[in-house]
Parts: C-alpha cells; structure tokens; sequence
C-alpha cells in the first residue's frame, strides 16, 4: 500500500483474511485498497464489516460516507455525516486526507478525521442535502461552516449553488462573486458566473469567464459544452463541434452533449453522424423525447418514414404534448400515403399551438 502497488496489497489482505476472517484492521486496509481500484461495491462492504468491529471510527465513517455519496446513497451518507459530528475528537490517525478540485486534479488542503475541523463535515453535509434537494437545510450547513473556515471559496461556490437552485440568483452571484475574492483562479465560480451572466449581463465586465474557468480547469467538461453552446448560438457550429467533441472526450455519460453536438453536426451538413450521436444520447436515455424528435427528423432527410414514424411515435410517448412530433409524424404519414392519421395528427398539432400552414393542411386533409 505505501508503494501504491495495489493489486498485490490486496492479494495479501485476500490471504490474511482467509486466515483469519475475524481481523478487523484487514477489512478496514482492503477498504482502503478497493477504493484505489475504484472498486466501491467492494470497498462499501469491507467498511461495513470493519464499522461492526470498531462503530465509532472516525475515518472509516468519513471513507464510508463519501463512499455512498458517489454511489447515490445520501440518506446514509448523511446519516455517517451526522454521527462524524457527534463523535469526540483525537486518538490515533492513520490516514491522511486530501481535498482535491475533480477537475484540475489539484490538491489544496492536507487533513486528518481528528485534526479536522467541523467545517469540513458541514460541508459535506450541505453537499448531501443539495443532492436531496433540502436546498434551505444545505444552505444552513455551508454556513455552519464559514464558522470554522470564513474565506474558503468553495464553500462560498456550494453555497452559491443551493441559492441557484432556490432561484435566488442574485445571492448566488454574491457568493460566486466573494468566492473569486479569496481565490482568483476559481474555474467553478468562473464557469456558473458566465452561464449565470447570460442573463445579467456579467459577461460584459468579463467575456472570456468560461475560457479562464476551461483554463484553470481543462477537465470541467460543462465549461466545454457550454461555451460550444454560446458558439453554437453565434453561428460558430465548428468551433462548437470541437468543445462539444471535448466535453464527450471527458464525460461520456451525458446525453444531452451527444443531443448537442448532434444538432451542431446537422447544421454543419452532416446528417449520418448527427444521426450517429442522437442516437447515443437514447441508449443513455430511453426516454429522452428530444432525441427521438430530431433522429426523426434525420430519418425523413434520408426517406426513411416508417423508421420516422417510429421516432416520432416515441417523441410523443415521453413527451404527449410535443406539438412538434405530431406535426412532423403527419408529414412521415403523409409519405406513407396514409393520409387519414396524417390529418389526425396535424389536427393534433393545432390543438397543441402548432401553427400548420393552410396549403399542407388542404393537401393532407383534403
């Protein structure tokens, strides 16, 4: 484990444990060892079993807790959080922590479980409570810890967070704006500033925020997709692709950057890799009824109307009143020469606030 070698550190915690399956120091170092093999399942059960042995160990609460806020489990993380808070301080520590920027990779701040101060854990509690959309309680934990860490940007940028998500936008920019105060190179604070900033003019007194927030950070990959999104609006579809291409490159898992950067392809007249990334955006979400809107769209392009009235058909499963996919399922009909549901569906589309030209209508519904 000192040597970072750690296949072989958990080969012989394997072996130590089949020797003896009572030792609870093994559970807790192969916990360790799994994390670091960005195995969480595994590392999840070997602090339960430790937790059993020793309940009130600091550090094996604090790895658990930020365990089961990466796998989604809140409640629990919040319930190792709030017990951290009642547990005394001191006592030997054997594991130092480091604070570290998941997008720059740095690491700002060195710590251990009983040197740390409270702040920290309020912090992570007003993390729990912003994914559970507790947004006031958040609110009250990141002020808790300003008690302990008064000029700590981060926390000013979590706060700032819940305060958007509560919709008061101008104390979020208070606090992105205090957060830049005591650390100039904030590339979050850059980042929900500039997005922020389209509607308050901030971006005036600053225009490049995102293309310093991508620099302090080149691993942000919201800066990319929302800087090609400014391009996008601008006409600059190529250098929209490219950001769009780098924020998939770093977070593959979104679909709507593959929605995106499908809509950049297609007014860059490329309709089979448009095509190609509308339909990766539903593999990561079935139901995602823009997707299936714009493939449609793709598929009449190419003459395939049937396959059109697929998409369409499931654009309006998860969307009912997409005034849109029944206007363009109309059209897919009417290439069928199935005139009848072609007017259905454009009465439909009426009904929902499209406006449908008089000539199509006459056409189809003659």
């Amino acid at each position: 484990m000192d040597k970072n070698h750690w296949p072989e550190a958990k080969s012989s915690l394997d072996a130590c444990l089949r020797k003896d399956h009572t030792f609870a120091e093994a559970y807790y170092s192969r916990a360790i060892v799994h994390e670091h093999l960005d195995s969480l399942n595994q590392a999840l059960t070997d602090y339960n079993i430790y937790l059993e042995f020793r309940p009130n160990h600091n550090e094996a609460l604090f790895n658990r807790s930020q365990i089961r806020m990466r796998m989604d489990q809140y409640d629990l993380a919040k319930d190792d959080l709030l017990k951290l808070l009642r547990l005394p301080r001191g006592g030997e520590t054997t594991q130092v922590f480091f604070r570290q920027d998941p997008y720059s990779g740095k690491a700002d701040k060195m710590f251990t479980m009983q040197g740390a101060e409270k702040g920290f854990i309020y912090n992570s509690l007003g993390m729990v409570d912003m994914e559970l959309g507790n947004y006031d309680d958040a609110i009250k934990y990141f002020d808790s810890a300003f008690l302990s860490s008064p000029h700590d940007a981060d926390l000013f940028v979590n706060r700032g967070i819940a305060k958007e998500k509560k919709r008061d936008t101008i104390a979020a920019i208070a606090d992105y704006q205090r957060a830049l105060m005591y650390n100039p190179q904030h590339a979050v604070a850059k980042h929900n500033l500039a997005i922020i900033g389209k509607g308050k003019d901030l971006t005036k007194t600053n225009p490049n925020l995102l293309d310093e927030a991508i620099e302090e950070s080149p691993n942000m990959p919201t800066a990319y997709a929302q800087r090609a999104y400014s391009n996008f609006q601008k006409g600059k579809f190529a250098e929209a692709l490219k950001d769009y291409d780098k924020a998939i490159a770093l977070d593959d898992s979104e679909p709507e950057y593959f929605l995106a950067r499908g809509m950049t392809k297609e007014r860059l007249k490329d309709p089979q890799k448009a095509y190609d990334d509308y339909s990766a955006a539903i593999k990561l979400n079935e139901n995602f009824d823009k997707a299936y809107l714009n493939r449609g769209n793709i598929l009449i392009k190419l003459e395939l109307f049937k396959e059109a009235v697929d998409d369409y058909t499931n654009a309006i499963k998860y969307s009912p009143k997409n005034s849109s996919a029944y206007f363009n399922r109309a059209l897919a009909f009417s290439y069928l020469n199935q005139k009848e549901v072609a007017c259905d569906d454009l009465n439909k589309a009426e009904q929902l606030g499209a406006k449908v030209p008089s000539d199509i209508k006459q056409k189809i519904c003659k």
